[in-house]
């Protein structure tokens, strides 16, 4: 069985510039509670690279090394394949891992050490937002798939799309569009998300998907898309260089092309929530110090010294007390984004559907059907 889903992060979340640059003298110096020095050891924590092993080295790893007095090896880039072989070959070399969904799979527990949130104190508990505390996972942050637009296209002065059925509606907005593929190792299913939001069933009641509604939606815009896009990077492109009018795209895209001068906007009304979690894989010989890391990434004082350097959000809704106002109100989980949004349901598009096949697997084949269709 194949599980997989959003595997393609937007360029491993990677920290933007110009309006993050500015940020970063931000970066607090307030350490999590509830840690206590242990003695030397080694912890090897396993996340992206490039411009995100920068911020969170600055914001998380550093941090923690210095109050813990334990070691950590960082290594770049997460594989979910890596982790499997490890634990299946009693070979595991790595403590904690940053991952998509590995943490909603049906054979999570074959895979990973359970969370102990006796090692997390109450106020980081009593702040975590719902998603992020699974019994193999902790939420690290959450970026959003959003609605863009270009301001060429919609200046302020101009009815812009505020909905999925606005979007869908090119009689009152007219212009190309673009909308991301669901295509075999991604399975991503914003696109299946928002034509269902389209076709007018709410947020709340998104789940289980109702694939022929969808499709069936899907062919009302199908005459509209210039391009199903596969790369984060894409939809800006095509948005800048005027080549569609609108497009879903990644929100930390959007800020840095905004910051960049590009004449592209972006709202959040009916984005989707894609969460990213710590897992410590089956076997760790370190378990006790990667539940220390994992409270502590956890905490309020760490994701914002994180989210002051990215621009996506914590799951922690403390951490706002530490970032700054005009840093919060860009990041999906802020208090006047979050309830405008759903979080994507990780779990259902793990499970087998009666077919045998797990959800994602049935997305990607009826999406290449109706993709050639």
């Amino acid at each position: 069985m194949t599980y997989y889903i959003n595997s393609s992060r937007p360029t491993r979340r990677q920290a933007l510039k110009g309006i993050g640059a500015a940020a970063g003298g931000a970066a607090l110096a307030i350490g999590a509670p509830g840690i206590l020095r242990a003695q030397e050891s080694t912890l090897v924590v396993v996340s992206g690279g490039g411009s995100y092993e920068e911020s969170i080295r600055k914001a998380i790893i550093d941090p923690f090394q210095q109050e813990t007095g334990i070691k950590v090896t960082y290594v770049s880039p997460e594989d979910d394949a890596k982790l499997k072989v490890q634990v299946d070959s009693n070979n595991v070399q790595w403590d904690v891992v940053e991952v998509s969904s590995y943490g909603h799979r049906p054979d999570a527990s074959k895979y990973l050490e359970e969370i102990d949130y006796g090692a997390f104190d109450k106020e980081t508990l009593d702040n975590l937002v719902p998603e992020a505390k699974t019994k193999y996972g902790v939420g690290s942050l959450v970026y959003s798939t959003v609605m863009g637009f270009s301001t060429a296209e919609y200046p302020a002065d101009k009815p812009r799309p505020r909905s999925w059925a606005e979007f869908w509606d090119a009689s009152k907005f007219p212009g190309p569009r673009s909308l991301r593929a669901a295509v075999a190792g991604g399975g991503d299913p914003s696109t299946i998300e928002f034509a269902l939001l389209a076709a007018g069933v709410p947020m709340d009641k998104l789940y289980p998907i109702d694939f022929d509604k969808a499709f069936a939606s899907l062919d009302r815009i199908k005459p509209h898309i210039t391009k199903f896009w596969t790369v984060g990077a894409e939809p800006g492109q095509l948005l800048s260089d005027r080549q569609v009018a609108m497009s879903s795209a990644f929100n930390g895209r959007m800020v840095s092309l905004k910051a960049q001068g590009a004449a592209v906007d972006y709202q959040w009304n009916e984005g989707e929530l894609t969460p990213s979690y710590w897992v410590v894989p089956k076997g760790t010989k370190n378990r006790a110090a990667a539940m220390r890391f994992v409270a502590y990434q956890a905490s309020a004082q760490a994701q914002a010294r994180l989210n002051n350097l990215i621009f996506y959000g914590p799951m922690n809704r403390a951490a706002f007390k530490y970032i700054e106002p005009r840093i919060a109100a860009q990041l999906p989980t802020a208090p006047e984004n979050i309830d405008k949004q759903f979080f994507v349901d990780l779990a259902y598009w793990q499970v087998e559907s009666p077919s045998g096949k797990t959800n994602t697997e049935v997305l990607v084949d009826r999406w290449t059907k109706w993709i050639a269709s």
